[in-house]
């Protein structure tokens, strides 16, 4: 099968599969039956130039950037999900440290302990897991997940499905969204569900800007001095994330990081993500089947 990416691949992906990178003509286009890319790149120029596309392989780990209305129905998208999972696992921690102590505020706060407390991790994949296990091994947490499937379930103590979100956000000390941006997932954590959380209730969003709802966040916490929330996602105002747009910024009880916790500026990971993404393409070749199939109607 012929393979081409829109980047530029380190040499361990193409010691993993036969693949162009560079210098791309249109025959290459026409002929390309796997497309490795980020989901930003895929235009309907792009589609049109591809008539035998049977795969597109994403390098990120979310596909929330990928209009899925203009690829055909027979093309089978795979994610990037766990890449990116121990350096998000790790930031998502760093952000509930910075806020249970203080770290950065400009005047003195009361400290919260981490510590055997209860964690809520919502979603289950590789980011879930691996901000589970870390709770788990290092704080000695309780941890609820709520997710339609858990990639490490050995983390978790309690499992559950979306339906029990509102009970179980009202028992967590510590609330870490690791969400994919898909239309269950739009909105979700808003100001009617978060009203209930518990005292002193630390919460971190690593997955997407947008399934936290902006204003319901906001009063939130103009409400409830107790409560403390970081993320090191935006939400997207006139087609791009936006760092600095938010009224977030102006509260002693919020704190951001600007979307750095994947890979930004990392080589070493962003190598690691796309040699990933290379091996999963092999094992579609070889096995017919692969890793992360995106469900295309959580998306259309």
């Amino acid at each position: 099968m012929k393979i081409i990416s829109t980047e530029k691949v380190p040499e361990e992906c193409k010691n993993i599969i036969n693949i162009k990178d560079e210098n791309l003509t249109d025959e290459d286009y026409k002929n390309a039956e796997i497309l490795l890319t980020w989901p930003g790149r895929v235009n309907s120029d792009l589609i049109d130039k591809m008539p035998n596309l049977k795969v597109i392989q994403t390098f990120s780990a979310g596909v929330d950037d990928l209009n899925f209305s203009i690829v055909p129905p027979h093309v089978k998208v795979f994610s990037n999900a766990g890449a990116y999972s121990l350096s998000v696992a790790e930031h998502a921690w760093a952000l509930i440290l910075a806020l249970a102590k203080g770290v950065g505020t400009k005047k003195r706060t009361i400290v919260y302990d981490v510590s055997e407390k209860t964690l809520l991790v919502l979603g289950g994949g590789g980011i879930g897991s691996e901000v589970a296990r870390i709770g788990k091994t290092a704080f000695r947490n309780y941890v609820i997940g709520i997710s339609r499937s858990f990639r490490k379930p050995e983390w978790f103590d309690e499992k559950h499905e979306m339906i029990m979100i509102r009970e179980k956000i009202k028992e967590a000390d510590i609330i870490v969204d690791t969400l994919p941006l898909n239309k269950q997932t739009r909105s979700l954590l808003n100001y009617d569900l978060l009203k209930d959380a518990k005292r002193n209730a630390i919460i971190v969003n690593v997955g997407r800007g947008e399934t936290v709802d902006e204003e319901g966040i906001y009063r939130l916490l103009k409400e409830r001095q107790d409560v403390r929330f970081g993320t090191d996602v935006f939400w997207r105002k006139n087609g791009k994330e936006d760092f600095y747009n938010t009224k977030l910024w102006e509260l002693d009880n919020f704190t951001g990081t600007l979307h750095t916790a994947g890979a930004y500026g990392n080589e070493s990971i962003m190598k690691r993500a796309m040699s990933m993404a290379c091996l999963n393409v092999k094992k579609y070749i070889d096995k017919g089947v692969a890793d992360n199939e995106v469900r295309r109607e959580d998306y259309v």
